[in-house]
């Protein structure tokens, strides 16, 4: 009896002990990165003794403050090591899920700094064979460098200024921006031909590489940014010509094989102002499935039927706002404004209402389809509301009152009544889905992150102008590009 007991409490110490040891697969990672560890001190090593003697030659390097980072590095990786040796013996003790969550931390942490180590060793030892280089063949160098300064300084740049005084003209409040981008541009050829002037004046010694070496780094890069710059700045002043929205028009959710499929439809509505001056325009239409991750398709379930994105004429397309609103609704003017190129506001029925110029008709289809719904002031204050309070609008008259828009909306129900997402019963998830005139809505069951909103309600970035005048943002920002171009329907007048 006594040795059965005792055969149990050495098996049951056995099992206890196992379940303290962090998995075998982490143990053999964190061994194979001691032994990573080891190897990168060793190439350290090596890239301090290579380059050594050359120090001599280049005393003002600053390889030695680089050494000397890369090796502090390297010390606060080994001490993520000893941390990670305490954690394989104590994780019995701390617990085995808190000590695996530690010990992949530290290995990250480790991992990322040994190879931030390596990268700078690497970089230091191309560094000094390049000095080297240069010193020894110096002729290649100044010749390519030569090649540099020509290509800059023979860049063709009155196309881009031409467009670029255009406009500023047709849109005068990108004036300043285009301006300090055009001077920013130009500025490039000059720094060009100084820096190639002092590299051609220069004797090449020991003493002179670092600085030729630098004007050929230079050199090397406006070289490639006249022409990138150039091009950048020719497609933002061609972006101020286009206002666009992204309509989603169907969503849909697949299984292919194992995986799970998102795709979103996008409606791309494009407005090319032809003449500013005389307000002609041309109007685009575009659809577009597109594979999407889980996360995007999901912060976008809730807006079918919705502008997405929306950018006004006299934007950049980097200055795109991104909060889901009813198409459309950006282009009508407040009714302080009364009207805009687009329509106005008029009387029926003892109401304001939105209307549309003749000439916006089709956009008007494009937007809503042949069910449009007349726009009355009251849901556009609702709407200005939301906007005012950074919200998406939804278009609910009431807080009990079913959704308009978005892909619990009874318009939408209607417009998008043959689409994917209403075929496959996305909206009758919906708590309005059979009781359109309840009292209170049900709960919706389908899922959706966010509940139902209130009047104008919804969380996002604000939206819109409204039909003002677009002012200028900050210098520098990165375009996108502009939206593919469908069918033309022609210009509007």
């Amino acid at each position: 009896m006594i040795a059965r007991k005792r055969y149990f409490a050495a098996a049951a110490a056995l099992i206890l002990a196992s379940c303290g040891t962090l998995p075998r697969a982490l143990r053999d990672d964190i061994a194979a990165e001691h032994d990573k560890l080891q190897q990168a001190e060793r190439q350290l090593r090596r890239t301090a003794d290579d380059v050594k003697a050359d120090l001599a030659k280049f005393p003002s390097a600053n390889w030695p403050s680089k050494l000397s980072a890369a090796q502090a590095e390297l010390d606060r990786a080994k001490a993520d090591g000893v941390e990670l040796d305490k954690l394989v013996k104590d994780s019995g003790r701390i617990g085995i899920q808190e000590a695996r969550r530690r010990a992949e931390s530290l290995l990250r942490e480790e991992r990322g700094l040994r190879q931030k180590a390596l990268d700078d060793s690497d970089a230091i030892e191309a560094d000094a064979t390049r000095w080297l280089d240069f010193e020894n063949n110096a002729p290649h160098y100044l010749a390519k460098m030569k090649s540099e300064y020509e290509q800059v300084t023979s860049a063709d740049l009155s196309q881009v200024t031409k467009k670029v005084e255009k406009a500023e003209q047709d849109w005068p409040a990108k004036k300043a921006d285009l301006d300090a981008r055009l001077a920013s541009l130009r500025q490039i050829s000059d720094t060009a031909a100084t820096q190639w002037h002092t590299a051609e004046s220069t004797p090449v010694s020991a003493a002179t590489v670092p600085t030729l070496v630098a004007a050929d780094d230079a050199l090397a890069i406006d070289a490639r940014e006249i022409t990138t710059d150039a091009n950048q700045l020719n497609a933002l002043s061609g972006q101020l010509y286009y206002a666009w929205d992204k309509i989603l028009v169907d969503l849909d959710k697949s299984r292919e094989g194992m995986d799970t499929v998102y795709r979103e439809k996008v409606k791309t509505v494009e407005t090319h102002f032809v003449d500013v001056a005389a307000k002609k325009t041309e109007v685009t239409s575009d659809e577009n499935w597109t594979d999407v991750s889980a996360s995007a398709f999901r912060s976008v379930e809730p807006d079918l039927g919705m502008s997405i994105a929306h950018k006004d004429a006299g934007l950049y397309d980097s200055e795109a706002v991104t909060m889901a609103q009813p198409p459309g609704f950006a282009y009508m003017a407040t009714p302080e404004q009364g009207r805009n190129q687009y329509g106005y506001w008029s009387q029926s029925g003892g109401q304001s209402v939105w209307t549309w110029l003749p000439e916006y008709f089709l956009m008007r289809e494009l937007f809503w389809g042949p069910r449009y719904q007349p726009i009355y002031i009251n849901e556009y204050r609702g709407y200005q509301s939301a906007v005012n309070y950074g919200r998406t609008y939804y278009g609910q008259s009431t807080p009990a009152a079913p959704p308009k828009y978005g892909s619990h909306g009874t318009f939408t129900e209607q417009r998008y009544s043959g689409s994917r997402y209403v075929q496959s019963g996305g909206f009758k998830g919906s708590g309005y889905a059979s009781s359109r005139n309840a009292e209170s809505p049900r709960s919706p069951s389908s899922g959706f992150s966010r509940p139902e909103p209130e009047p104008g309600s919804g969380v996002g970035k604000r939206f819109g102008g409204g039909g003002s005048a677009p002012s200028g943002h900050q210098f520098g920002h990165t375009p996108s590009p502009r939206p593919s171009v469908g069918k033309s329907f022609g210009r509007r007048r």
